[in-house]
């Protein structure tokens, strides 16, 4: 049985960061980043375009070393500017516009664009408007494991919106957080592996952006983003890895992509579009990825000429093609008719996910590609370790652990890992005897529920985060909450639109009141009808969701005692 409330709407695409579960401890002393110094020499080597040269122009940097976990880190600021290739359209109406991009042929079919002229151009970026990226890596050399982890962010960061800075005003040395500001909990899960970590920042404003574009003809664009644009990235990575080479005395072994949301997109595209992963010497520029909730559930890799699809149909695509692990979550689902594909049929980001799923799988790609729906979380996560008790969303970072470790024996030993997992037939079926075998993953607050996780709250600004409402325990009845779909009020007059939905929390189809505990337990077969809920109950019932998670490799064997430890202290709804 699922405890989130599924098929609601939800309108929000990008997110930029997690919540930390907890904090480590950390120095509240001010932090110099020293002096700014120039970082020309380890650049990526410029492409011929046009006969002109394109890529990194200009690189500064300055570094600080910080203690984390007991051990010494550094950390480099490096801000970049120069020119990049890319396609766009004049029609400043048109969807995805200010995207400019090196896929087109994906873009803009799958935005319903693809009777517009699309046209090729050289953008310029600075380091002046944001763009910028924070290298950490093991001060000891004996300490770092020698792969790089380039972690690429969502949609909404745009300079001229407000919400990115300098490459220099980046890091702020008053900050409580040191060394680790900025820095999510999936950067520091793997700093605590070992892995050096590559973080970019550039523009992905979704309506706009901080690039200056002259196309082939001489018109000049501006207010384009980076969004859709993972060469850049993967510069970035290259930029990174000759910093290290420098002071680890290595290049990389291996590179990792993450990418979350508008970062996870062209993640995907670094598998789908042709020969942008293939280095100079002929190997991969990026080993493996890792995709954690596609912005829109998008790209699809299909791509239609004259009716027949030219996307990893031939072996040799497919010989490209690196170990891709996906993450989906189920709250993260919308609904946007007029906005194709899945598959051209209208809009729905849960649907997409898993028609890209179905479709890799499909080409053959099977034993490169595994898709692992998460349920009980939108697209922006929260923490269940809240410090008020009450989680905000789940902790996707403990899943993260696992999948990471994953990820890298799957490249390094061709160990594959556990089959892809969804609640639709067609993912979850393995034998197809009509059963899912294989169903989403269920963390343990969805397996051994306090209370349901949904998508909306009670007003349209709390859209695009996960939501939490907790079982009863006032001992009073109390119905089932409203929700923020059609929410508002009309000014200047007394009229309010009472067609709102609500959170349906026992899945029976009508609002009626918010079960305790005991109830909601009983009803699902938790408990026995003539049992109550109980710590105990709970805390066994913790204890085998996470037992079952460890065992199939998604939990490292020490989330258990971070589960149990939390299961036998926080506060429980057993009125």
């Amino acid at each position: 049985m699922r405890w989130s409330c599924r098929h609601i709407t939800l309108s929000v695409l990008g997110c930029l960061a997690f919540l930390i579960f907890a904090a480590p401890a950390r120095s509240l002393a001010a932090m110099d980043l020293g002096a700014e110094q120039s970082c020309n020499q380890y650049m990526a080597p410029k492409k011929m375009i046009g006969g002109k040269p394109v890529g990194q122009e200009l690189c500064k940097m300055r570094e600080i070393e910080f203690e984390y976990l007991g051990r010494k880190f550094k950390r480099v600021e490096m801000g970049v500017s120069g020119t990049l290739e890319g396609y766009t359209l004049k029609d400043p109406k048109a969807r995805y516009a200010n995207y400019f991009n090196v896929y087109p042929e994906f873009v803009y079919p799958q935005a319903g664009e693809e009777d517009k002229p699309v046209f090729h151009g050289i953008g310029r970026y600075t380091m002046e408007s944001g763009h910028s990226m924070a290298l950490v890596f093991p001060a000891d050399r004996a300490q770092w494991n020698g792969k790089l982890f380039l972690h690429n962010h969502g949609a909404g960061r745009s300079f001229a919106r407000g919400n990115a800075r300098a490459w220099d005003k980046e890091f702020d040395p008053e900050d409580s957080e040191g060394g680790l500001q900025e820095l999510e909990r999936y950067i520091q899960t793997w700093m605590e592996k070992g892995y050096a970590v590559a973080m970019t920042r550039r523009s992905t404003l979704m309506q706009g952006g901080d690039l200056d574009v002259t196309l082939d003809d001489g018109t000049v664009l501006h207010d384009r983003s980076l969004t859709e644009q993972p060469p850049w990235m993967m510069d970035m990575g290259k930029l990174a890895g000759n910093l290290l080479k420098d002071r680890m005395s290595a290049l990389p072994s291996r590179t990792y992509w993450f990418g979350h949301s508008g970062g996870a997109r062209p993640g995907r595209m670094v598998n789908y579009k042709e020969g942008i992963n293939i280095d100079t010497d002929g190997s991969p520029i990026i080993d493996g990825i890792i995709v954690d909730d596609a912005g829109s559930g998008l790209w699809l890799p299909i791509v239609l000429k004259d009716g027949l699809d030219t996307v990893l149909m031939t072996d040799e695509q497919k010989r490209h093609f690196v170990p891709m692990i996906e993450i989906g979550h189920m709250l993260y689902v919308n609904e946007t008719p007029d906005d194709p594909p899945a598959w051209r049929g209208g809009n729905n980001f849960l649907a997409n996910k898993r028609i890209n799923a179905k479709t890799l799988i499909e080409k053959g790609l099977g034993n490169k590609f595994r898709y692992y729906e998460v349920d009980g979380i939108s697209h922006a996560a929260g923490s269940a370790f809240s410090p008020d008790s009450q989680p905000s969303g789940i902790d996707l970072d403990l899943l993260m652990e696992g999948v990471t470790d994953l990820l890298d024996a799957w490249v390094e030993k061709g160990v594959a890992p556990p089959p892809t997992r969804s609640d639709w037939k067609v993912l979850g079926d393995a034998n197809k005897d009509g059963v899912i075998e294989n169903p989403a993953i269920d963390m343990p607050e969805i397996s051994c529920p306090l209370g349901v996780f949904h998508i909306y709250g009670s007003s349209p600004q709390d859209v695009g985060s996960t939501q939490y409402k907790p079982f009863n325990t006032t001992g009073k009845l109390t119905l089932e909450p409203l929700d923020a779909r059609g929410a508002f009020v009309d000014e200047g007059s007394d009229a309010h639109n009472y067609s709102r939905g609500f959170v349906d929390m026992n899945h029976n189809g009508i609002r009626d009141f918010v079960e305790t505990a005991t109830e909601a337990w009983q009803r699902v077969g938790l408990i026995k009808p003539n049992e109550t809920f109980n710590r105990e109950r709970y805390v066994q019932c913790v204890r085998q969701a996470s037992d079952k998670l460890v065992s199939e490799g998604l939990f490292m064997s020490r989330t258990l005692d971070k589960y149990l430890q939390k299961a036998r202290s926080l506060p429980l709804p057993e009125k």
